[in-house]
């Protein structure tokens, strides 16, 4: 029994042909998504976007600009800024992943002659870009590093003599006391946060709309699979012999799986704003209208993937490939900026990147609806495309 058992379920696999080649296509792909993420997190691929300004050029700052553009793994905008507060704009707006500000007399001691301007959402790439730089100015620019370092070196050792040298030993001894206080040259590389002072944080807030995004499209998938047994129990027959035909069915679980991902979406929101301070209300009619949108798409999406699969074997591992795919590589997973630039552009082909930017752009960086409108636009095609895939093919294989 236990080898007939195996027969039937491979047989069941082997004539069900979409399942069986999503259920050995989606290991493969899904691992060649995280390899590509996570090997470009940690080599010259993922390639950070600077927002460079540099108030009064000079011979140090145009050394450092050519050093920094010509490092691979950086991408430094075609626009060098002439402020401050327009790096701060572009790393706010979400252009820029991160602002590098030069000071004028890079050897001044007396301040940091680097600023970084890092977006709370975007810890990690402050901190590598802080890398980079000082890794960049002591090959490139070893003059500059010398001067920073060279005044306190001179102010301990004061020289080779066998008296200086007796100072330098008092020195050495001095400094492994615990008690001592010891006058430092500022740092080379000073980091600042950008953005607006809230009560929760920015990553809280990413994650809040890249959490809500991923379930829609788990739940919408999930529920959608119900048209697939109407259709083969018959129930679909019996009710397209009215005048409206499939449409109804159709149409009547696209506006279910909406509600429904809209409580979805409520429900993570409130406890977002609960437990994490996540400001809601005073974004409330932004924040719906992107709720709403995002849960259209969820659902125009999942019947679309029930209308064309024919078992739900088949829909059940294509819905799931398409849920890891998308949160893979649109940001539900791992945060965008950490992804090599041809893997953050295909990942805008994704509802969970254009989510993600809504929700992000509403709750944590304030924008107006002109800002977050090509978000909603993009979401609200794909519904409706998806849709009306979905309205089609169940008239064709009614007619089938």
């Amino acid at each position: 029994m236990i080898g007939a058992m195996l027969r039937v379920m491979t047989l069941s696999l082997i004539r069900d042909r979409g399942a069986l080649a999503m259920a050995f296509m989606l290991p493969p792909t899904i691992f060649v998504i995280f390899a590509a993420i996570f090997s470009g997190a940690t080599g010259d691929e993922m390639r950070l976007q600077v927002a460079l300004a540099i108030a009064q050029p000079s011979a140090l700052t145009d050394r450092l600009e050519t050093a920094l553009r010509t490092e691979p793994s950086l991408r430094i905008m075609e626009q060098t800024f002439t402020s401050e507060a327009e790096a701060i704009a572009s790393v706010d707006s979400g252009e820029a992943d991160v602002g590098l500000i030069l000071a004028a007399e890079l050897g001044d001691t007396a301040s940091a002659p680097v600023l970084i301007l890092v977006d709370p959402a975007k810890l990690l790439a402050g901190a590598i870009l802080s890398g980079q730089v000082q890794r960049l100015i002591g090959l490139q620019l070893p003059d500059l590093a010398l001067s920073r370092t060279a005044p306190e070196i001179a102010s301990i050792v004061g020289g080779f003599t066998p008296e200086q040298s007796a100072r330098l030993d008092a020195v050495i001894a001095e400094l492994g006391d615990p008690e001592r206080e010891v006058a430092q040259t500022p740092n080379l590389v000073e980091t600042r946060m950008t953005g607006p002072e809230r009560a929760s944080g920015a990553t809280v807030t990413y994650y809040a709309g890249a959490v809500a995004i991923l379930f829609l499209l788990f739940s919408a998938m999930q529920s959608s699979a119900t048209l697939i047994e109407e259709r083969n129990s018959g129930v679909v027959d019996r009710v397209a012999i009215g005048p409206a035909g499939t449409d109804v069915v159709v149409l009547g679980k696209f506006l279910f799986l909406a509600v429904q991902g809209i409580v979805q979406v409520v429900l993570i929101f409130v406890v977002a704003a609960l437990v994490y301070r996540v400001d809601i209300l005073p974004h409330l009619p932004l924040w719906l209208l992107t709720t709403i949108a995002a849960a259209l798409a969820a659902s125009g999406l999942g019947l679309a993937v029930a209308a064309i699969c024919t078992s739900k074997q088949q829909a059940h591992t294509i819905a799931t490939f398409i849920v890891l795919v998308c949160s893979a590589i649109g940001g539900s997973m791992v945060p965008r900026f950490m992804m090599p630039p041809w893997l953050q552009d295909i990942g805008w082909f994704t509802p969970n990147a254009w989510t993600i930017e809504a929700y992000h752009g509403v709750l944590w960086r304030g924008e107006g609806l002109e800002h977050i409108l090509p978000d909603l636009a993009w979401l609200v095609t794909v519904a409706s495309v998806a849709l009306l895939i979905a309205l089609l093919v169940s008239r064709l294989r009614l007619r089938l």
